[in-house]
Order: structure tokens, then C-alpha cells, then sequence
């Protein structure tokens, strides 16, 4: 079916390789999760089987986002192809376990993505996003390349799952850490996401934000195992870093006027709260790292799914130009309220759920934790108010250039990013109740002291 899609993609129009693409994602939604999938090579848990569905389903929205990119034959062909490359990539990187090729996967997703920015990104300052982009990653991740070197001479494997192979050290784990802490990214190595969210184009930046950010996040899930109890002044200072991190970063997103940089912003946000629920590493940390993880993958997508329709009207990224959108593109405005609102994790999206899951773990952690996140749930529902008030209230600028309110593909494919945020939230006690993620965690350390988290 892989194979299908790639050859749509580059011989035939997009609507084959559209419709290979939702076909495959049928069929892994269908298999759904089983404990039985492994061969050499591969092994499929729950947490890989959730990113790969992800990964087909914002990949797929993205298409239908791009189609100005077929209209204009902005080298479809090619563009096309370079997605399902980096859909293959993904795929590789979530469902491989072996380390080696894990990191194959985990760089070759830059390549894809970088060609997306360079190639149809809007600004000439793209270059500087890409090469920003490039650089932050690959000095982040050459540790991570040198210490699977070492796995692999001493031992002669670097398979994922033998815990007995990598010792204990504060170096050892910096190594481990940092490729998958700037590429989630943790507060202070993050500037390259704000860059090369608001130089790429529209899929770019809905990849970008829906998958290539997880791979940060199921990076460190799958190396949790080798930490000791020992390292917990080192996960003290992940923690508070990454608290005060998402503060400051929701204070800067109240004096962002460009769209796409406050909603790269906002990713910062939320994976702060991510990184401090996988290094408390109890259960609903975990599992709301999970769930907050793929919520924000839709969520995000979304939300630059809409900036981009804005943008192709106005040819502006600015709330001062494109306001008072309400007045013009009322319904258009309801589906913003409705993003912006499962974004501020309001009841009944699955963005709740994930955020008091990762609350509890975090207060559970330190009692005084409490007073940054009330200005951590403050300010976030504040900026987002900010975004959708300043870009739907107020009077329109262009009196005299009235454009359409929104195509019938537009509007799908907003309802398909907001479909799942409320669909989800009713199989969430499956994923509550769900143990392979304790066992994946924890099955290789054996002096854990802080398993009364677990109960």
C-alpha cells in the first residue's frame, strides 16, 4: 500500500494518492492495537500504533489543505512525493526498535521537511528557518549518534528493548536526552520551531506541529526505562526548567500579532507540560504525555489549517490586518471558536482529559507546583481569547476587496481536524486503563523507588 501511494504520487494526480492514503489509514485503524504484532525488526505497541494512525490522519488533512499547490502546479508531483516520504519516514521511526535505525528515521524526517520550506515556503527568509531548523537538530541528536555507536560496539546490538546494555551516568543520559529534548522542543533550544513554523508552507507547518514534535516524546518514552532513581536532581531541573519555560512563553504569545508564530508558540506551551509529565514518571504522566501528544497533533494542525485560509484571502499573517473576520466569514468564525476552544482545553474535547492527567502528575510531583500552573491555565486560556478575539472582532481593513467566505473543502477538512477532539474523549478510559505503557516504562528498572505512583 506504501508502495502504491508513492508511485500515485509521483505518476498519477492527487486524487489516487489521496485515496491510497485514506485506505491504509482504514486498515491500520481497523487492525487497531494488538499485542501479537512484532517481527524482526518491528514491534508494534500502543503508543507506536497511536502516532502511526496520527501521523496518515494529519498527512492526509494536509493534502486537502495544499490543493492551491495543485491548482497552480507549484511542482504537485514532486510535492506530493516528498509528504508520502516523509509519511514513510514516520512510519519507520514509530514502528522500528532498533535504536540505529530509529535514529535513520528520527534525522531523515529533517530531509522532507526541509525541501517543504525551502521549496514552497512564503518569505525569503525561509533559508534562515531551514538552516536553523537543520543545525539545532543534528548538534542536538550527535550525541545520541556517537552513544548508539558505543551501544552497538560493546554489545553488538542496539536493540530497544534490552535494558542491560546502557550504563548508568549523568553523561550517558545527557546524551540519551538532548536529541529528543530540542526536537519536542524544551524551552530555550526552540527557536528554530518558531522559524520554521512561520517560513513553511501550510502542510509543512501542519506536519510539523501534528507529528515530527511526537517523535521528541516517544523518543524519551522509549529510553525511560534505562533511567535510575539515581538522576532525580537532573529530573528536578527538567521539570522546573520546563514549568517556568511554559510561563514565559505564554507571556510572549499575549504580544505575538503574527498568527502562525502564536500558534508555534502555543506548541512550546503545551509540550513544557508534556516534558514535565515524562520525567515525573508516574502513570497518568505518562498516559496524559500520550493523550496531550496526539490531541495536539490534531489541534495544532488545525489551528495552522486556519491561518493558512485566512492567509491565501489577505496575504497576511497579521491579526492587525486580517481582523474583523467575523463580519465576513461568520461560519468560518464558528469552527475557529471551536479549534480555539478544544486548544484552551474546554470541555468535551480530549485536550481536558490530557491536561488534568498531566496536572495531577505534576502537583502529585511538588505541592508548590500548584502556583505555576494556575498562571501556566491562565495565561494559556488567555492567549488563546487573544487569538481568536483580535483576528474575528473588529472591523475589516479591506472595505473595498470582498473575497469568498469558504469552499466546501475548507470546511471538511476543519471538521475533520475538530471531528476527533470530541469523537476520542468517549474511549479514554481504555487508554486510562491501559498497562503496556507501565510495563513499556518501567519493565527495566529494577530500583525504582517511586512506584507507589503506580497503583
Amino acid at each position: 500500500m506504501l508502495l502504491m501511494i508513492m508511485v500515485c504520487s509521483v505518476l498519477s494526480s492527487w486524487g489516487e494518492t489521496i485515496l491510497f492514503s485514506f485506505l491504509m489509514f482504514l486498515l491500520m485503524f481497523m487492525m487497531g492495537y494488538t499485542d501479537n504484532f512484532s517481527c524482526i525488526g518491528f514491534e508494534l505497541d500502543y503508543l507506536s500504533w497511536s502516532l502511526i494512525v496520527l501521523s496518515f490522519w494529519v498527512i492526509y488533512l494536509s493534502f486537502f489543505s495544499s490543493m492551491k499547490v495543485k491548482l497552480f502546479n507549484k511542482l504537485n508531483k514532486f510535492y506530493s512525493f516528498t509528504m508520502f516520504s516523509l509519511l514513510f519516514f514516520l512510519i519507520l521511526s514509530f514502528s522500528i526498535s532498533d535504536f540505529f535505525l530509529f535514529y535513520l528515521g528520527f534525522e531523515s524526517c529533517l530531509i522532507p521537511i526541509l525541501m517543504m520550506i525551502l521549496g514552497w515556503g512564503y518569505q525569503p527568509e525561509r533559508a534562515q528557518a531551514g538552516i536553523y531548523m537543520l543545525f539545532y537538530t543534528l548538534f542536538g541528536s550527535l550525541p545520541l549518534f556517537f552513544y548508539i555507536i558505543k551501544m552497538n560496539s560493546e554489545n553488538g546490538s542496539s536493540y530497544m528493548y534490552d535494558y542491560n546494555m546502557i550504563y548508568g551516568g549523568l553523561i550517558p543520559l545527557l546524551f540519551l536526552v538532548s536529541a529528543f529534548l530540542v526536537k519536542f522542543p524544551m524551552y530555550g533550544v526552540h527557536l528554530w520551531l518558531l522559524k520554521a513554523h512561520v517560513e513553511a508552507p501550510v502542510a509543512g507547518s501542519m506536519i510539523l506541529a501534528g507529528v515530527l514534535l511526537k517523535l521528541g516524546g516517544y523518543g524519551l518514552i522509549r529510553i525511560f526505562a534505562y533511567f535510575s532513581c539515581n538522576m532525580m536532581f537532573f529530573k528536578e531541573i527538567m521539570i522546573t526548567l520546563s514549568l517556568w519555560g511554559s510561563i514565559m512563553v505564554s507571556l510572549a504569545c499575549l504580544r505575538h500579532t503574527d498568527m502562525k508564530l502564536l500558534i508555534a508558540s502555543s506548541s512550546v506551551v503545551h509540550m513544557a507540560s508534556c516534558i514535565c509529565g515524562l520525567f515525573i514518571m508516574s502513570e497518568w504522566g505518562v498516559k496524559g504525555c500520550l493523550i496531550m501528544m496526539l490531541t495536539h497533533g490534531v489541534c495544532s494542525s488545525g489551528l495552522f489549517c486556519l491561518a493558512n485560509i485566512i492567509y491565501e484571502r489577505t496575504h497576511s499573517r497579521s491579526m492587525l490586518v486580517s481582523k474583523g473576520l467575523l463580519n465576513i466569514m461568520p461560519v468560518m468564525s464558528l469552527w475557529w471558536f471551536l479549534i480555539v476552544a478544544a486548544n484552551m482545553a474546554a470541555p468535551p474535547t480530549l485536550n481536558l482529559v490530557s491536561e488534568i492527567m498531566l496536572f495531577n502528575s505534576i502537583i502529585s510531583w511538588d505541592n508548590l507546583t500548584i502556583y505555576f500552573l494556575v498562571f501556566l491555565s491562565f495565561f494559556s486560556g488567555a492567549y488563546s481569547l487573544y487569538l481568536y478575539s483580535l483576528s474575528q472582532h473588529g472591523v475589516y481593513i479591506k472595505l473595498n476587496s470582498g473575497f469568498h467566505s469558504g469552499f466546501m473543502l475548507e470546511y471538511l477538512t476543519v471538521f475533520l481536524h475538530w471531528l476527533p477532539l470530541n469523537l476520542l474523549v468517549f474511549s479514554v478510559n481504555f487508554i486510562i486503563c491501559f498497562n503496556s505503557l507501565k510495563k513499556m516504562l518501567f519493565c527495566g528498572n529494577k530500583d525504582m523507588g517511586n512506584l507507589k505512583h503506580w497503583n
